[in-house]
């Protein structure tokens, strides 16, 4: 029987609750996102902004990037977290033209893969750092408190998508 790390252990700050936030966002996304036209999926406001399949392509590359980091967060001393530029992957990989639920899928499994690895985490695991290009340094707790408030930023950004493409497609 393996050993599970209390949730009140001192300085812990609920870590599983975390990973459970993280875990949650994407299902809330997945749930915003599926069953939609195609005519609302790919709505975009305005010129250089962003539609619904785009916001979860973004998601989706971020989610990459981000499990790419906490790996060399959690396995190198001090690793550097370069920059990407998130606006030239979501043309290259032209997400308006892809099905949403490749996407999606896609999504979840690398966010699967994301919690698997934050579930597995002792403790003292989370307090690692690593020196993000913007932010300077962060542990890996910075990281996720973080990416969990990108993901609801774009998970308000869909559902503000979903009623101006309801208005806009009348």
């Amino acid at each position: 029987m393996a050993f599970i790390y209390p949730r009140s252990e001192p300085g812990s700050g609920s870590h599983l609750d975390l990973v459970e936030a993280v875990r949650a966002l994407q299902r809330q996304t997945a749930e915003e996102a599926e069953g939609l036209s195609e005519e609302v999926l790919e709505f975009r406001p305005a010129e250089g902004e962003w539609s619904i399949k785009q916001v979860c392509g973004h998601l989706l590359d971020n989610d990459e990037v981000w499990h790419q980091r906490l790996q060399m967060a959690t396995t190198q001393e001090n690793p550097f977290l370069a920059s990407f530029d998130q606006e030239a992957l979501v043309r290259e990989r032209n997400y308006q033209e892809q099905d949403i639920c490749t996407i999606l899928a896609r999504l979840s499994d690398v966010r699967a893969r994301t919690t698997d690895l934050l579930a597995g985490l002792v403790q003292w695991k989370w307090a690692r750092s690593a020196y993000h290009w913007e932010r300077g340094r962060m542990s890996i707790r910075q990281m996720v408190e973080f990416e969990i408030g990108h993901d609801r930023e774009h998970l308000e950004q869909i559902r503000r998508l979903r009623e101006q493409a309801a208005a806009a497609v009348k």
